[in-house]
């Protein structure tokens, strides 16, 4: 059985998967993401992990990495119903010409016509050979992706021609308009055309420093529907080295004199205020959450998803823990609520009084 990329979404939500998934493509961002959603699928819990294999093939001779291959599809689940096993860099194992009498070339071709049942086999390759599958699949006739998949060399074509597939092919900067706005679309959001053009114009053109600036519009706006130029150009814009992120950082760093010049620059141009006091108190929401679930388990991703925050930004909280004590935290709450109500109630220069709160919160 063959699957496009388009039914990707359709995969994950049935628990009917396949005994042999191949992700390949150019686009190793959206192959990680993929990989990474397919891995907590199959894997949700921490028993479940107990039955999962990585195997990496960076460094691999073919047989040696043929063998290890098989020997781990091949062995029982010992907790789940399902056996995951994982190669990573899959084209290495096959780099030079793999001999079609050789015992690695049978043993594999008999694995991938009749794998095992109890195990799922996930593929990663970004093979530079492996293009245009997923366009040709997508395209009016079914010749064309004929003629690729019987091109392909083994063990690809039995990959393509009986397994499940998904190619990620590249996103040029001519695409990266359509992607923003898909992207805003699947979580149910809507931005505006010169914001798009913002918020690309001020990224590095590649899909995942994008995704890192849209994640933070998406903490800044919260529940707002509309994305706005204003929004994009307050976070993207020229000020990057001085915005909340930054600051959020600064401070999770214990680094008081950058703090403090921050939030000077901040409030230097723009009333900032609110927003400085709102996302500093989720950020320290945030670490205090991350001290009770971080002893539960180590994977980034089910500690974002427990805590609330973006799975690319854990490593980054869980270092602050290591500068901040649980009490300490409690007291950054205590200067939180006291500096908001004195920003709210009194004449006091709000710049005097964020900075008196950022050094009564890190000072030692």
């Amino acid at each position: 059985m063959a699957m496009a990329a388009d039914n990707f979404e359709q995969l994950l939500a049935s628990n009917d998967f396949p005994p042999i998934i191949f992700l390949f493509g150019e686009e190793e961002f959206l192959l990680e993401e993929a990989y990474t959603k397919l891995i907590n699928r199959l894997c949700p819990d921490e028993n479940s992990r107990y039955d999962l294999e990585i195997l990496d093939f960076e460094e691999s001779k073919s047989s040696a990495a043929v063998e290890n291959l098989i020997r781990s599809c091949n062995s029982l689940p010992f907790i789940s119903p399902r056996r995951v096993v994982v190669v990573k860099r899959f084209e290495n194992a096959f780099s030079g010409r793999l001999s079609a009498k050789s015992e690695e070339y049978e043993r594999l071709s008999k694995y991938l016509n009749n794998p095992q049942k109890t195990t799922c086999l996930i593929i990663r390759s970004q093979d530079e050979k492996l293009k245009g599958f997923s366009s040709a699949k997508s395209g009016k006739g079914k010749d064309k992706l004929d003629k690729l998949i019987k091109d392909a060399k083994f063990p690809y074509n039995i990959l393509l021609d009986k397994h499940t597939w998904f190619e990620f092919p590249k996103v040029y900067e001519s695409e990266l308009s359509s992607w923003v706005n898909r992207r805003f679309k699947e979580i149910g959001k809507k931005i505006e055309p010169n914001a798009v053009e913002m918020l690309i114009s001020q990224s590095n053109p590649n899909l995942r420093d994008i995704n890192n600036e849209i994640e933070k519009i998406l903490l800044y706006i919260d529940e707002k529907e509309e994305i706005t130029l204003d929004d994009v150009t307050f976070i993207v814009g020229s000020s990057r080295v001085y915005n909340i992120f930054e600051l959020q950082k600064a401070i999770g760093k214990r680094k008081m004199g950058e703090s403090l010049m921050i939030v000077e620059n901040m409030l230097a141009n723009e009333r900032q205020e609110m927003l400085i006091m709102t996302m500093l108190t989720r950020y320290f929401i945030a670490l205090w959450k991350l001290i009770e679930e971080s002893g539960k388990t180590n994977n980034n991703y089910q500690l974002a998803g427990k805590v609330g925050i973006n799975p690319y930004f854990v490593s980054e909280y869980l270092h602050a823990l290591t500068f901040y004590s649980p009490n300490e935290i409690e007291n950054a709450f205590l200067l939180l609520c006291e500096t908001d109500e004195k920003l709210k109630s009194t004449s006091t220069d709000s710049l005097y009084l964020i900075q008196n709160m950022l050094v009564r919160i890190m000072k030692k």
